[in-house]
């Protein structure tokens, strides 16, 4: 008798463990690996602002996200100063606005929301004047730097990845609260299916004993 409660606890265990995870669904997941770009006065590309101005770039496309640090890049009267990757064949992304402080620190902080491509290159903080439309890279350059383009095959050297559409965050939609209760009772139901199978198993071999 005893054995064989210990084999209807097994099998009811084994249950639960194979169909947990459809009750769970899938667990959400991000892909890609951000790519860190050291930002600073590039010969033949800057031409405005400190030379001594420097930041850094934080971003992934598999992600959607991009995040730029500066220093050293105080605000000037009558320019505003932008993201922008560009550097290859696609049209320029203004990746937004990057306001800064009197002592030259700023922040962006944003989704990458609208990119169509990504065949860029090179990631430039420009200082667009006021009265000039949002729509255009400027030609006053301060800050830039290089990164690696993403492959054909969807990887790059520095380990993010190309996201299957655009943009992608790299997680699965969240379940409603109907589908995680059908999951959980039809996991419910499932389990004690296999104890009433377990139960008629362990009746038969008695009564056959």
């Amino acid at each position: 008798m005893t054995g064989a409660r210990a084999a209807l606890a097994g099998l009811i265990l084994a249950g639960a463990a194979i169909l947990a995870p459809l009750a769970l669904g899938h667990p959400a997941r991000a892909n890609g690996v951000p790519q860190l770009v050291k930002l600073t006065y590039l010969e033949g590309i800057s031409n405005f602002g400190p030379r001594d101005a420097e930041g850094v770039l934080e971003f992934s496309f598999s992600e959607a996200y991009a995040r730029v640090d500066v220093k050293r890049l105080p605000p000037v009267e009558g320019y505003v100063y932008e993201g922008w990757l560009t550097g290859g064949p696609a049209r320029p992304f203004r990746v937004g606005a990057i306001p800064t402080r009197p002592d030259g620190i700023g922040v962006l902080d944003t989704r990458l929301q609208g990119l169509t491509s990504y065949d860029y290159r090179l990631f430039v903080v420009a200082a667009r004047p006021v009265s000039a439309p949002e729509g255009d890279l400027p030609s006053t350059i301060s800050i830039a730097g290089r990164f690696e383009v993403i492959a054909d095959d969807g990887t790059s050297p520095r380990g993010d990845t190309r996201p299957g559409t655009l943009p992608d965050t790299g997680e699965r939609p969240a379940q409603s609260p109907a589908s995680r209760i059908a999951r959980t009772a039809f996991t419910m139901l499932a389990v004690g299916g296999l104890a009433v199978i377990a139960l008629r198993f362990t009746f038969t071999r008695r009564n056959s004993a």
